[in-house]
Parts: C-alpha cells; structure tokens; sequence
C-alpha cells in the first residue's frame, strides 16, 4: 500500500477517533450484571437510610438497568479509576434523563457515585453537603 494513502487512513481513524461522541467500551475482568442490595447510602452529605429503598435490588445486565420501577441503558465510558458511565432512564422516575455517574467493583462490593443534579459528574467518591449526590454501596446477591 502507497504511504500516502496508508497516513492519510491513519490520520482519518485518528481524527474520527478524537471527535466523535464517548462510546460504550467492552468490559475486561468482572462484570457489573447481577443482583446488587444497597447497603448504605449518602444524598447530600447525608446518610439516606437503605431501608427508604423499600428492599429494592439493583438489576443489571451488559447495558440496562432496573431499581424499583426505573428502568434503563447504561454505558461504561472508562474503567480507568474512578470508572465513568452514563445511565440514561427510559421508564420511571429517570425517564428522559442521563445521570453523570462514577463506580468501583471489588469483589462483591460495588459502589456507584450518581449525579443527580444539573451539576458535573462525580470526581471522587464523597457525597458533600447540599449538593445532589448520591453515593450507594451494594454487595452482590447474585
């Protein structure tokens, strides 16, 4: 192949690369599908009692979600720490809507830092007074 032509198709995937819209990346090592029950939670710098998710479990399979009637897709955008993903609700309370989220898996733990707010994605997993974030730790069911 021609060098030119082999740079200029180089320099093409590099520059499509660079701007196109974040896409979903695959997993490598553990998944995040399974059963998850929420073990403790903060919402603005506050502990929120699990016990307000009524016994809820966090569903989740390769790309869609479901906790208690709110339903949706999700996309792992990063798994560099923190891991970045995107959570776009499709029915419920989150419908319409794409909340900024933050997580890290161990194990059997998992814990999910969401933006509930108009405000940035999470950076660290802290839940600051007044601000509309909520932080949940799950340990896994199934």
């Amino acid at each position: 192949m021609d060098r030119r032509v082999l740079s200029g198709l180089l320099f093409t995937l590099a520059f499509a690369s660079c701007t196109s819209n974040p896409r979903p990346i695959p997993l490598a090592g553990p998944t995040l599908a399974g059963q998850w029950a929420p073990v403790s939670a903060e919402l603005g710098g506050q502990e929120f009692p699990v016990a307000n998710f009524e016994g809820a479990t966090l569903r989740l399979t390769a790309n869609t979600y479901e906790f208690a009637g709110d339903k949706g897709t999700y996309a792992v955008l990063s798994v560099n720490p923190p891991a970045k993903m995107d959570i776009r609700g499709q029915e419920g309370p989150n419908a319409g809507r794409t909340l900024l989220a933050i997580y890290a898996l161990a194990g059997d733990q998992l814990t999910v830092c969401y933006q509930l707010g108009s405000g940035e994605r999470p950076s660290g997993f802290t839940s600051s007074n007044g601000s509309r974030v909520l932080l949940v730790r799950y340990k896994r069911i199934q």
